[in-house]
């Protein structure tokens, strides 16, 4: 196995901003979460309390599972989750900051997987809600196996002791494997294998990115319509829809139900390898080539409400 150079736990930022020219001079004080016309901001952090995670918003997955759950988190993956914060800790510029890094001795990965509290994130019947996130996604070295998300998982299968999923429903609002620059947003839903969200595939669209800037990343939950089939998820870059999921296109009312009228948590996380990565490569991942160090910042994350009369 070549040996690769571990790079320091504020290496992700410095070389984000010395090879993109990213403006460092961002500050936790001058820090404010977009406004959405006709939307009330119900919960947002800025990652500007200090250099740990704020344990009123945020707690740690550790290890290769849940405590009830599945090896490997259930996808393959090879990382260890850790609380170090070599591993995850916010930026002097205040930026939610996950690096998978390599041991060089064992070859062994360890990497950062975080979730809300709060499980109650829901819309309600009539209205709207959007979460949204700004994050970068680091370009150059070898990222192949590196596998970044934000994403969310139901309530119930927090509630459930770790059990029930996908019929407890997850919205991975954004994916991106191996340093590429695609992205995708997927629903999972219903059962497994098969089912009305095809799992474990789940119904995906894609879009482009450039990596080593900012990206803005949400998913809209619309339940305006009085119709359950006419309710839908919707995926969007910098503003932009390139996915939508209807309740007619799944096409179980069940299904659809656990999938969109019931609370969500929030979740960060930078995997090393597992299926999706290793699929998009058509091999196994990580490899030996594999550089350490290349995970994300997050600036922001917010979720807002809107109700209609």
């Amino acid at each position: 196995m070549r040996k690769q150079t571990i790079l320091a736990f504020s290496s992700l930022l410095s070389l984000a901003t010395a090879q993109y020219n990213i403006s460092t001079a961002r500050t936790a004080s001058t820090t404010t979460i977009p406004s959405r016309l006709g939307f009330t901001l119900t919960w947002s952090d800025t990652f500007s309390q200090s250099s740990t995670l704020s344990t009123t918003n945020w707690k740690y997955d550790i290890g290769t599972s849940y405590p009830s759950g599945p090896a490997n988190w259930g996808t393959g993956e090879i990382q260890t989750y850790t609380s170090s914060s070599k591993n995850v800790y916010i930026s002097p510029q205040g930026y939610l900051t996950i690096v998978p890094i390599r041991n060089p001795k064992t070859g062994a990965w360890t990497s950062a997987r975080v979730e809300t509290v709060q499980d109650g994130f829901k819309c309600q019947a009539g209205g709207k809600m959007v979460i949204e996130a700004r994050i970068l996604l680091p370009g150059g070295g070898n990222q192949e196996g590196v596998w970044a998300a934000f994403w969310a998982m139901g309530r119930k299968f927090r509630r459930g002791g770790n059990h029930g999923w996908p019929a407890t429903g997850e919205w991975d609002i954004m994916e991106a494997v191996n340093g590429g620059s695609t992205i995708v947003g997927t629903a999972h839903c219903g059962v497994f294998p098969g089912g009305p969200c095809d799992e474990p595939n789940g119904i995906g669209g894609t879009a482009e990115i450039i990596r080593g800037v900012f990206n803005n990343y949400a998913l809209t939950v619309d339940r305006t319509s009085t119709d359950w089939q006419k309710e839908y998820l919707s995926w969007s870059l910098n503003g932009i829809e390139y996915h939508r999921v209807s309740g007619y296109d799944i096409g179980d009312a069940n299904a659809w139900s656990n999938l969109v009228h019931e609370p969500f948590f929030l979740l960060f996380n930078v995997a090393m390898g597992g299926g999706f990565p290793s699929g998009w490569a058509g091999r196994e991942t990580p490899t030996s080539d594999t550089s350490s160090g290349y995970g994300m910042l997050v600036d922001w994350v917010a979720v807002y409400n809107k109700m209609y009369k």
